[in-house]
């Protein structure tokens, strides 16, 4: 699915001036290295060949829907569970699974790799700076699946993506391709979000 750095140029585009709905689009990935976690947080379901996984922001949509609008860091997780069905639909899906069929470890890694070194390529494009961690995340815990501490790692996760690389060739996805990705998914978000108004 989408990189934080992905989610946070799409927050800005959407909305520059609300830091909780920028932190609130990176929430989702708060545990990214525990696979069952993060399909509650994705609101995922284990699809019928057993071992694909759909995400379903509709879920989390209904849950929060209360929260939805006056709350701008749920808006911001609810984006970005929208994003993340548009990765899997428009990129992951059509062009990264079928390329797993041999060499799965291998591609993998260099599509891992590519989220690095696209991290700088989109925070120079998009001008981005990165976020200041904040002084409580006690207006962050509204999201059931989110706990004490959760949100600050995340944001400084965000910042290490700030962090200079070594140089390498794009091997899985091309910087025209995220672009396309991240513009597709400001209009996404921008209508969903207007559909609930």
């Amino acid at each position: 699915m989408g990189s934080r750095m992905m989610h946070y140029a799409i927050a800005q585009q959407l909305t520059p001036e609300s830091t909780a709905f920028s932190i609130g689009s990176l929430a989702p990935d708060v545990s990214g290295h525990n696979f069952d976690f993060k399909s509650q947080t994705h609101y995922m379901t284990l699809n019928e060949d057993g071992k694909t996984r759909s995400i379903h922001p509709e879920m989390f949509a209904e849950e929060y829907q209360r929260q939805l609008l006056p709350n701008m860091f749920v808006c911001g997780y609810y984006a970005h569970l929208l994003e993340d069905k548009v990765w899997l639909d428009t990129v992951f899906n059509p062009f990264i699974r079928p390329q797993l069929n041999t060499q799965r470890d291998q591609k993998l890694a260099a599509y891992y790799a590519d989220f690095h070194t696209l991290n700088l390529l989109i925070a120079n494009h998009h001008k981005l700076q990165p976020l200041s961690v904040p002084d409580s995340a006690h207006d962050f815990t509204v999201v059931r699946e989110i706990g004490d501490g959760d949100v600050m790692q995340v944001v400084k996760d965000l910042r290490d993506d700030f962090e200079p690389v070594p140089k390498r060739q794009l091997v899985m996805l091309s910087f025209d391709q995220i672009e396309q990705y991240i513009n597709t998914c400001v209009q996404v978000v921008q209508d969903h979000l207007s559909a609930l108004k």
